[in-house]
């Protein structure tokens, strides 16, 4: 533009200053078939050059008015995404509060047809805190094929939201797929909690090193990790002989972990090496009375005198304890009823039921009253048991 302002100054200028500098001035003469138009070359320029300008201004307002609407457009466009920013901002604060029913109409109205990869996120939490699992799977599958960032993304959102629901499998599946493409230390952390929920302890052992690499667990948890996959195993053996070759691995620190001896007695027990089961349990009780320990000798087949001996002295010894250590009643109560105390049974599953109403309690003294012909009480106990275990909490 300014070029062109300049280019018609220097035009003019020499228009005007030319007259002067010539011996002659020219002159235009312009017939038609009734008119003759005659004038000075000077005045002919100064018109050529007027209407350039008039015609260059008209040219330029036209497409002024030209382009109003497309401006128009744009102002409205830039408004409808200002007003969509502004409400998907009001349906994350909505989604922050709690308040998913609003959370989710804000973003059916922020979002239009396509909504944004953020707007997608947000509407799947919110889908699945109102256990709208089919409008969370459409809001995931509709980022999933945005990118490969938001694929990423939505196979770990996917996998933390079966991991809430309890589905542990589902969780598996979508990061199996992903570690085919992607990996990182928050898909080892969603796996191990994965094994975790699924009590998988050869996975979980397989998979210590890369834990401990990635700082995801410490040594210590590690090893506790790696003699769960051991208990595993002894409950897992088949024979005998599979059990002594377990048996022959075991270290000093294994010995003395409650969860292996618990599994190892356990499985002694049934394969039916009684003095075995004796010595391993007793060798435990001597150093403390471990909760899981005891757990797994409340469910024993049969009692071993020695090791109800050793219970009742420790506690005796302390009883005031004693008295509110539920696995500790629950242990003396399975092995005296096994051993045919009936009443000392009786008062301990008694005094554990008052500490935890569980329905394994409940079923245990509905035993002992059925051995002592008091039947309506029996029913009664295994009533409730039947009614308490209906209670416990189930998977979404």
């Amino acid at each position: 533009m300014v070029k062109i302002l300049l280019f018609i100054l220097i035009l003019c200028a020499a228009i005007f200053a030319g007259p002067f500098l010539a011996d002659e001035q020219g002159y235009v003469h312009i017939a038609t078939s009734d008119h003759i138009i005659e004038t000075s070359l000077t005045t002919a320029i100064v018109l050529a050059v007027i209407a350039f300008i008039v015609l260059f201004f008209v040219c330029t307002l036209l497409l002024k008015f030209i382009r109003i609407p497309q401006g128009t457009q744009s102002f409205f466009r830039r408004h409808a995404a200002r007003k969509s920013v502004s409400l998907f901002q009001e349906a994350v604060l909505a989604y922050e509060e709690g308040d998913y029913e609003r959370a989710l109409s804000l973003i059916r109205k922020s979002a239009g047809k396509k909504p944004p990869l953020a707007a997608c996120f947000i509407g799947a939490k919110s889908a699945f805190a109102l256990q709208d699992y089919d409008l969370c799977r459409k809001f995931l599958d509709e980022a999933k094929g945005r990118s490969k960032q938001a694929y990423i993304s939505s196979a770990i959102i996917r996998a933390k939201l079966n991991l809430q629901i309890g589905n542990s499998k589902a969780a598996l599946e979508v990061l199996e797929e992903l570690k085919q493409t992607y990996s990182s230390k928050l898909v080892t952390k969603l796996t191990f909690e994965c094994y975790r929920k699924e009590q998988d302890h050869a996975r979980i052992a397989a998979m210590v090193p890369q834990l401990i690499r990635q700082h995801i667990v410490t040594k210590e948890d590690a090893a506790r990790y790696s003699r769960g996959n051991l208990a595993a195993k002894i409950s897992a053996a088949a024979s005998s002989a599979e059990l002594n070759e377990l048996i022959g691995k075991l270290d000093k620190k294994d010995r003395q972990d409650p969860k292996v001896i618990a599994s190892l007695t356990t499985k002694l027990l049934e394969l039916g090496d009684v003095n075995r089961a004796r010595k391993y349990s007793l060798d435990l009780l001597k150093k403390n009375l471990d909760p899981d320990f005891l757990e797994s000798i409340a469910n024993w087949e049969i009692s071993i005198p020695d090791v109800l001996t050793r219970l009742k002295k420790q506690a005796e010894d302390n009883l005031i304890a004693s008295q509110v250590n539920t696995p500790l009643l629950k242990a003396l109560g399975n092995l005296e009823f096994k051993a045919g105390q009936l009443k000392d049974a009786q008062e301990h599953l008694e005094k554990a039921l008052q500490l935890n109403k569980s329905s394994d309690i409940y079923l245990k003294l509905a035993r002992v009253m059925a051995a002592q012909r008091l039947f309506e009480q029996a029913a009664d106990y295994y009533a409730q048991g039947l009614e308490s275990r209906k209670a416990l909490p189930r998977r979404a």
